[in-house]
Formats: structure tokens, C-alpha cells, sequence
């Protein structure tokens, strides 16, 4: 969903109209429902709406031998090895609950440490 975005401001600071295929069928769920739980989701489609008319928005099944995507794969996989960080806001409930559910599927070992 990042590079949804990324291509929106991308799209919108250069005037250009242009094509995202996008493998993430959950980002774009997530775009089309009117039901919005993130700020985050909210700002991509905010961007999205103000890019209406210079960007479309297009699914393409993944591992499906469509060399774009085996390409974007290949450069996504590159790109998360490099370490550099990309800001995206999280909500404190979210790492609430995840710190919980490692709490409760951790066990505690004889030193006192958790596994």
C-alpha cells in the first residue's frame, strides 16, 4: 500500500497519468471498502482521489509468471535487504495486541528468559 501511495505523489507532483498493477489484493480491498480502520488507508485514499484522474488502479495475480511482477518481486526483495527505512504509522493498539499474543504464545525458560 506504500507504493500505492508513493506512485499517487509521484503521479500528482509530476502531472502524468500512469498504470499501478499492484499483486496486493488486500491494499486494494482495503482502498475500495468504505469502511476505513487506519489513518493510514484514509491518507492513501485520500491521494488517490486527488490523483483520479492520473492514476488507475489494476490487480495482477502474483506468481503468475507475468514478468512486470516478477521483476517488482525481485526488485521488493532487493530493496528489503538494503535496510532502508520507510515510515509507516502504527497504531499503539495494534502493537498492543501483537506484544500480548507473543506474550501468551511465549513460554518463560529456567534462566527466566522467554523463548
Amino acid at each position: 500500500m506504500a507504493a500505492i501511495n508513493f506512485a499517487a505523489d509521484w503521479a500528482l507532483e509530476r502531472n502524468v497519468k500512469i498504470k499501478v498493477l499492484s499483486d496486493s489484493k488486500s491494499s486494494i480491498e482495503a482502498i475500495r471498502s468504505t469502511k476505513v480502520k487506519y489513518n493510514f488507508v484514509l491518507s492513501v485514499k485520500d491521494n488517490l482521489y486527488n490523483a483520479k484522474d492520473l492514476v488507475s488502479l489494476v490487480w495482477v495475480k502474483d506468481h503468475a509468471g507475468n514478468p512486470g511482477n516478477e521483476q517488482a518481486d525481485h526488485f521488493a526483495k532487493i530493496a528489503s535487504s538494503c535496510g532502508a527505512d520507510m515510515p509507516i504509522p502504527v497504531l499503539y493498539s495494534y502493537v498492543k495486541r501483537v506484544c500480548e499474543e507473543h506474550k501468551r504464545n511465549s513460554t518463560v525458560s529456567k534462566s527466566g528468559l522467554i523463548d
